[in-house]
């Protein structure tokens, strides 16, 4: 999909030798966080209405995340696909948001 965005090479070059950029995304971040602390809290959920606490570990947050991932994947969602979504705030807009970047979406 063309998003019709361009860039100029020279400003990213700048932008990256500056440390402004990086060439990271997102999901590297939880990666690095599943491999130096799996079992650390990473996001904690409240659910008001039902009164209901969910705190998930890296380790369970990427788990979440990679069976998204594949989920999406066996819809036909891939790279550069749009992703439309209407999730309250909880943890799963999280994760899915995640998942969308791993596959690409």
């Amino acid at each position: 999909m063309d998003t019709g965005i361009t860039l100029n090479p020279e400003r990213r070059t700048a932008m990256l030798e500056s440390g402004a950029w990086n060439d990271k995304l997102i999901t590297d971040y939880l990666d690095q966080a599943v491999a130096s602390t799996p079992d650390r809290e990473a996001i904690v959920g409240y659910q008001v209405t039902s009164d209901t606490r969910t705190a998930l570990t890296y380790r369970e947050l990427n788990d979440k995340v990679t069976r998204m991932a594949a989920g999406l994947v066996a819809l036909g969602i891939g790279k550069g696909e749009v992703v439309a979504c209407q999730l309250p705030n909880w943890w799963q807009t999280t994760a899915l948001h995640l998942a969308c970047v791993r596959v690409g979406a």
